[in-house]
């Protein structure tokens, strides 16, 4: 994570190397990041000669992260935990982060994307393969100058290390900035930490469902439902048999923490 804070006001610590402020939220520290410091950020961890780990954190991740304490040590081992939904801009907020806007995460990896040309160069790791053919068309779009040095499409399966050498060994030599990833679910960050070792250099960071939105193989949210962190209700009216229980499970289980920490700050 960021370096050791020097100082804390209104709840948020402030590195002592100047990289960016932080909040706790659920025990896992957030940044109060927008989207242009977060660029800025990615930019200066691509540059670190080791692999480095970046995740945009919504509700489910940063509950699971409080409810189960072997992925709160996955999460606490990211270098960069960034706001990804709207209820984690207000935890942030209600200590003072004074943010307007959350870093969701297929619009942060749009964003940058749009601003990292070559030579900034960029892997894609996930999804299926005819997805990342619908995402390579859309993104030369985005970015006509952009760089892509390798998209791979992982077995749908539990890796082995026989697919885990093989994929060290294809991502190493494509030697990118950037490592877009896109697994199902928390097993996404599990995967980053339990491997960043075999990995000379890159920024890994945990996009989720960004391929799939981005290519177009899913729709977004309306602007609005967004802006009211209704994102969830928009999802959820599209998949309620799949996607209903895990909801109702990881919202309640954000909230009832929080307003927990809360209480236990007050009394």
């Amino acid at each position: 994570m960021d370096a050791a804070p020097s100082s804390s006001r209104s709840g948020i610590a402030y590195p002592a190397d100047g990289s960016m402020e932080s909040v706790q939220v659920l025990g896992t520290p957030v940044a109060c990041a927008t989207y242009d410091t977060a660029l800025q950020r990615i930019k200066k961890l691509a540059r670190e000669p080791r692999a480095t780990a970046v995740c945009p954190s919504n509700t489910h991740i940063l509950g699971e992260a409080r409810h189960n304490r072997e992925f709160a040590r996955v999460l606490a081992r990211f270098d960069l935990v960034l706001p990804d939904g709207m209820p984690v801009v207000w935890a942030l907020n209600f200590r003072g982060a004074g943010l307007k806007d959350r870093v969701y995460g297929p619009y942060f990896m749009q964003h940058a994307l749009r601003n990292t040309p070559k030579p900034w160069r960029h892997f894609f790791f996930g999804d299926s393969e005819a997805c990342l053919a619908e995402l390579r068309r859309v993104l030369v779009q985005l970015q006509p100058d952009i760089e892509i040095v390798g998209m791979l499409s992982p077995p749908f399966r539990p890796f082995t290390e026989a697919d885990e050498t093989a994929f060290a060994d294809t991502i190493n030599r494509a030697d990118p900035d950037f490592v877009w990833v896109a697994l199902p679910g928390v097993r996404m960050e599990q995967w980053i930490i339990d491997n960043q070792a075999r990995y000379r250099r890159g920024v890994f960071l945990a996009v989720g469902d960004a391929f799939t939105l981005l290519s177009g193989r899913r729709s977004f949210a309306p602007a609005w439902m967004q802006r009211m962190g209704l994102t969830w209700l928009y999802r959820l009216s599209k998949e309620p048999l799949r996607l209903g229980p895990r909801y109702l499970r990881y919202h309640s289980m954000f909230v009832a923490y929080w307003l927990w920490e809360v209480l236990r700050e007050r009394t």
